[in-house]
């Protein structure tokens, strides 16, 4: 997994203020593949996105566990290879906090996909 470095860059707004709409709001599944980079603003080929299913788990000290679930209808015909998180609403790009890729997964319209990713802070 790769932190990059708008996510770096906006947990320390967080840290040290009150600035509105700089904080996890969606996911998103791509089809592109490639290696992640820490300067990655978007997904290589950003597929669906989707608002965060209810709310961020903050259990454990330093870690927030954000989920995502995709319905079959919109997957259909997706081959997914990369995942990411985001602060911008459902048309927003360019505020990649995670991106994560891995070996590709076609849907063909009779399967959902959920996604838990957790970042800790250290």
């Amino acid at each position: 997994m790769v932190f990059t470095t708008y996510g770096k860059l906006a947990t320390s707004w967080q840290l040290g203020s009150n600035l509105p709409n700089n904080y996890i709001q969606c996911m998103s599944i791509g089809s592109g593949s490639g290696t992640a980079g820490i300067t990655d603003v978007t997904l290589l080929g950003e597929k669906v996105r989707r608002v965060i299913t209810g709310s961020p788990d903050y259990s454990t000290a330093r870690e927030v566990m954000f989920q995502g679930d995709f319905n079959s209808a919109e997957m259909s015909g997706t081959t997914a290879m990369e995942f990411g998180l985001f602060s911008s609403g459902l048309l927003g790009t360019g505020s990649c906090w995670q991106r994560e890729g891995f070996g590709s997964i076609v849907f063909d319209g009779t399967n959902e996909l959920q996604i838990q990713t957790t970042i800790e802070l250290q």
